[in-house]
């Protein structure tokens, strides 16, 4: 298996773990009203020309309003004095039924799963580079002064 192969196989068993730590936070965190956003995550491993390897993860936009706290309670449009305001909200503008909270599912496990990728290539990439170093050395011992 050379270089190349080896990086589609780590990319594709990264996409795959880092979605279903994703999900293991929605369900930890209860953000599964429908299940469309667990459902909506899509992955793919893209093999660039140029040499280098790409990655797409994909998922439904409410998802990150879901992580933001945002989102929730008014249709577009709909301003102070319209008709269906006074009955969602206050005075100041908060929603009466229920309060906003931010469900963090996406930002910290991004950020950590982005580190180990980075992590898991380069001890890849070493790897490599030792075995084809250790393959050119000559058998006998090498002396080197500084």
């Amino acid at each position: 298996m050379n270089l190349d192969e080896q990086e589609l196989e780590m990319a594709r068993k990264w996409l795959d773990f880092t979605v279903e730590s994703f999900i293991r936070n929605m369900r930890k965190l209860r953000i599964k009203q429908t299940g469309a956003l667990m459902a909506s995550f899509k992955k793919q491993v893209i093999g660039a020309a140029s040499g280098r390897l790409q990655l797409q993860l994909s998922y439904a936009l409410y998802g990150k309003f879901v992580d933001m706290g945002v989102g929730r309670g008014m249709g577009l449009g709909v301003r102070r004095g319209d008709d269906g305001y006074d009955r969602l909200r206050n005075s100041r503008g908060q929603l009466k039924r229920r309060e906003r909270k931010a469900k963090k599912w996406l930002g910290k496990t991004l950020a950590y799963q982005t580190k180990r990728l980075s992590e898991l290539m380069s001890e890849l990439h070493s790897t490599i580079l030792l075995s084809q170093v250790s393959d050119v050395l000559p058998t006998e011992d090498v002396v080197v002064n500084f």
